[in-house]
């Protein structure tokens, strides 16, 4: 295992690339295109990501701070209504799942961290608060509910909230959030914790592969990088905040198993989803499929590891499927699949490549930002 990037990409190639993205897919002023063929805006829990790339790019090179402002407002000015006690409240959709909100909450602590806008932090809170409030409960031992309405599945990515909260750990470590059903009152820390070790106990096999959920549904025990980038960016947090050896053990059984399983070559890139119960091994359509994106959220996961986590040795595969998606490049927009040149491509697909190039640059920067408690 490389400790050092092979990569050859460069800053000036990200600004680029990420100028080149802007102009093909951005809309409206902080919106995406679906894909070229498609100028429709793409769904907000998949803009998330595309935002919180776009903000971790910004925070690496000092540019497009006023995009990233404007995808926050452009986000809350779509999206908000006047309810639950709060005029900015996103959830005016209460059939959008409960983890569509969490990428939302990421990027827009993401996005504070870019532009010292606390009402970008402060919205964050807020939203955290209120699905631990009421949507997280004891029912399958813990965890947060996947939607609202139809409370009968508990599964990894609606848990995302953990990250969320550790990092809000770091703004109020003091602060505490009431929960209705358990009648409890926990730190964010506490909240990260207690769902990492429901995480842990549910869906971590021994050999470092993350199931998917379980409930009144069917078992479903399928295998996404999704879930592995989950998982490690709250394993990555966690550590930070106590220094505990044992989320390392296990982000690394997460890390290697997801290096092994889920990649393709001699370079190991990130290609394919697992349906274990179903056609195994599989690609995601690059352009119809919104599981494009997964990889992309495993890359971020496995960039927290290295930087919070001081994981250094998986520097070189990080910047492996950077590299290969900057050379099979179409009119400077990354390959959305890393291991092949595409004429068209969804947004997110795009927008891994993106962050690949952005964490493999960053890989030593991420974990130095300062943070300024607040109560």
């Amino acid at each position: 295992m490389s400790s050092t990037a092979a990569s050859t990409v460069t800053q000036t190639d990200l600004v680029r690339t990420m100028d080149a993205f802007l102009g093909a897919y951005g809309i409206d002023n902080g919106d995406y295109k679906t894909h070229q063929r498609d100028p429709g805006a793409i769904h907000f829990w998949e803009a998330s990501f595309i935002r919180q790339t776009l903000a971790d790019a910004s925070r690496l090179t000092g540019l497009w701070k006023d995009e990233v402002s404007d995808a926050y407002y452009r986000y809350e000015k779509t999206h908000s209504v006047n309810r639950f006690g709060n005029p900015n409240c996103w959830i005016a959709n209460d059939a959008d799942w409960n983890d569509d909100y969490s990428w939302a909450i990421q990027f827009a602590l993401a996005a504070y961290e870019v532009t010292g806008d606390e009402h970008l932090r402060d919205q964050a809170r807020w939203h955290t608060d209120f699905f631990y409030r009421d949507h997280y409960d004891t029912a399958y031992g813990g965890g947060f509910w996947r939607e609202r309405g139809t409370r009968d599945q508990k599964d990894v990515p609606s848990n995302g909230f953990a990250i969320a909260a550790a990092e809000l750990a770091r703004h109020f470590p003091t602060a505490t959030v009431h929960n209705n059903p358990m009648n409890t009152d926990k730190t964010y820390l506490q909240i990260a914790t207690d769902t990492y070790n429901w995480l842990k106990a549910s869906f971590l096999r021994a050999d470092g592969a993350v199931q998917n959920s379980f409930s009144g549904r069917p078992w479903d025990d399928n295998l996404y990088t999704y879930n592995a980038g989950v998982f490690l960016e709250l394993a990555a947090n966690l550590y930070d905040l106590t220094k505990d050896q044992t989320y390392l053990t296990d982000g690394t059984k997460v890390a290697d198993f997801a290096r092994s399983h889920f990649t393709t070559g001699p370079n190991q890139l990130i290609v394919v989803e697992d349906d274990v119960t179903g056609n195994g091994l599989y690609r995601p359509d690059p352009v119809d499929s919104y599981e494009i994106v997964f990889k992309g959220i495993l890359l971020r996961g496995l960039a927290k590891f290295i930087t919070l986590g001081k994981q250094t040795s998986y520097v070189g595969w990080l910047s492996d499927n950077a590299q290969a998606g900057y050379e099979n490049r179409t009119d400077d927009l990354p390959s959305a699949v890393f291991d092949q040149t595409l004429g068209n491509a969804r947004s997110t697909g795009v927008a891994t490549g993106l962050a690949a190039m952005t964490y493999t640059l960053a890989a030593g920067d991420l974990s130095g930002r300062t943070i300024t408690s607040a109560t």
